[in-house]
């Protein structure tokens, strides 16, 4: 029988996670362990999962190790207790009963197959396409984006898509051989970026990744705040230098922007919002340096 984990990283958001974690009880008949596992949250955010989920299924970390390394504290312990497939879900992620099926069959036909994810709904209206992949613009701009974002759903008839780029973080599904060839999530990037990394990293390695459309889960959008900028920014460069020869032009193109920005205030026009976060992720990510794990 498949060995499968379902991992959910925890930061202050502990109602969903109990949400998500009864969700999994219910609709996870495949699934062999539920790891909740929290990034240092506030004393009630814990206390509130220590209340509502058994303690098996707890772990706890001391800091906030970021989205990477916080999952892979307990992607390491699901290789080490010889799970088959890990599946990396956010908290506010919700399926239903044929999510997890869907997404294992597809596992199970294609052993080339690295990672899998599903098509990704809109909670608050389920109508509507969050994502079917997501993929990469190869230009300076090195802008990423969502397959059939925003199109209803009745618009794009669900189907297995091999054209990606690379598979959102929210909810990914991988194959425990795939993670012992390619390793865990890379941990520079701290929040954002990472799942785009392991994907280009598996590609580099010849897997294959797929979004199989007819499996459902659903999601809820969020405010971007001056932490997402920063991040975004820092970590946009940091992908650059580390996966596209044209990194310069990258760098250069958003400095760009930020000085017209710049311009712009001195004439008498607002800034764009959130200028002094992507300004501080631009010289972060260009000053950067990691190894290429």
């Amino acid at each position: 029988m498949l060995k499968v984990y379902a991992i959910v990283l925890n930061y202050n958001s502990s109602d969903e996670c109990i949400g998500l974690f009864k969700n999994l009880t219910q609709y996870g008949q495949d699934i062999s362990e539920i790891l909740i596992i929290d990034n240092a949250s506030r004393i009630n955010d814990i206390e509130n999962l220590k209340k509502n989920i058994p303690s098996k299924n707890l772990l706890f970390n001391p800091e906030n190790l970021g989205y990477a390394g916080g999952n892979n504290i307990a992607i390491q312990k699901a290789l080490d207790e010889e799970a088959d497939f890990i599946w990396v879900l956010n908290p506010d992620i919700r399926i239903n009963a044929e999510t997890l099926n869907h997404l294992l069959n597809l596992m199970e036909k294609d052993d080339k197959l690295a990672a899998v994810g599903p098509r990704i709904l809109k909670r608050e209206d389920p109508d509507l396409i969050f994502s079917d992949g997501e993929k990469i613009v190869r230009d300076e701009s090195l802008r990423t984006y969502h397959k059939n974002h925003n199109y209803l759903v009745d618009e794009i008839q669900g189907s297995i898509d091999y054209d990606i780029d690379y598979i959102d973080g929210s909810c990914l599904l991988f194959r425990k051989e795939a993670l012992e060839d390619i390793g865990l999530f890379c941990e520079d990037y701290f929040l954002y970026f990472e799942e785009t990394d392991w994907c280009l990293r598996a590609k580099e390695k010849g897997w294959r990744l797929a979004v199989n459309s007819t499996a459902k889960s659903y999601n809820l959008t969020s405010q971007k705040t001056a932490l997402f900028h920063y991040y975004m920014m820092r970590n946009r460069m940091i992908l650059s230098k580390k996966f596209f020869s044209f990194y310069r032009k990258v760098q250069k193109h958003y400095l760009k922007i930020l000085v017209q920005e710049i311009v712009g205030r001195i004439k008498g026009t607002y800034l764009q919002p959130f200028f002094i976060s992507r300004l501080k992720g631009l010289f972060s990510g260009i000053l950067y340096t990691h190894k290429r794990t």
